[in-house]
């Protein structure tokens, strides 16, 4: 229930983009916090993250999100999601201090 409240409260910002509410998918991951298939209308998540902060849960799902405009992590991808997500970096620090996988 926290992924899916956390992406309602974040989909407001996309919907103007002409951007469906994806399918919100929970699983456990072995490489990555979360995915997207943008023709697919789906964002994975990994179960993991409900053991980080709130503030880098919502990190990941924007950063997914954000994979709905721009389906690849070009330069535009990331001036994209610094516009959204000025302090994306120091959240995404958080998260790669504490994986226990290779991102």
């Amino acid at each position: 229930t926290l992924f899916q409240e956390i992406s309602e409260e974040l989909y407001p910002i996309f919907r103007k983009y002409g951007i469906d509410m994806p399918t919100i998918r929970i699983r456990t991951m072995d490489t990555q916090w979360g995915s997207c298939l943008p023709q697919k209308q789906t964002i994975t998540l990994n179960k993991r993250l409900l053991e980080m902060p709130r503030n880098c849960i919502e990190y990941v799902i924007m950063h997914e999100f954000c994979h709905f405009i721009h389906p690849n992590h070009s330069k535009l991808f990331y001036e994209f999601l610094t516009m959204l997500m000025p302090d994306w970096k120091i959240r995404k620090e958080i998260l790669d201090k504490n994986a226990t996988f290779d991102l």
